[in-house]
């Protein structure tokens, strides 16, 4: 992978869960095009993917389509709830490939290790 392309996802990811948490409405657009590019996917890889074209996935992220009828095949492809990238509802963050792996291997980890890196890992997120 590229290192300015995964700069480029993470600080997608920080900018995205900043407006989740902030309250900031954003856009089914925006929503979309944050999605996208953290899985590092260009429209046409999108389209690929959900069975779509690059014009209906340009048109969305440009916000000329508000309804889309494709939104469910779009959302699964993207890894996310269709109502978190209508309206922005529900815990659906597209994580980082950093995390994916993470989260891949949690299940491994047993107890008492378990417990302490959660600690660990929850301490030094309130300082950030």
């Amino acid at each position: 992978m590229d290192i300015r392309n995964a700069s480029v996802a993470d600080s997608e990811v920080s900018e995205m869960a900043k407006q989740r948490t902030s309250g900031r409405a954003v856009t089914l657009a925006a929503r979309l095009r944050m999605a996208r590019k953290v899985k590092l996917w260009s429209q046409q890889d999108l389209a690929n993917r959900a069975g779509t074209t690059q014009a209906v996935i340009q048109k969305i992220e440009n916000g000329k389509s508000l309804r889309p009828r494709n939104v469910e095949a779009i959302a699964e492809a993207l890894d996310v709830e269709p109502a978190w990238l209508m309206f922005g509802t529900g815990e659906t963050v597209p994580l980082s490939r950093e995390a994916i792996e993470v989260a891949r291997v949690w299940s491994e980890v047993r107890e008492p290790d378990r417990s302490a890196i959660r600690k660990t890992v929850l301490r030094l997120a309130k300082r950030g």
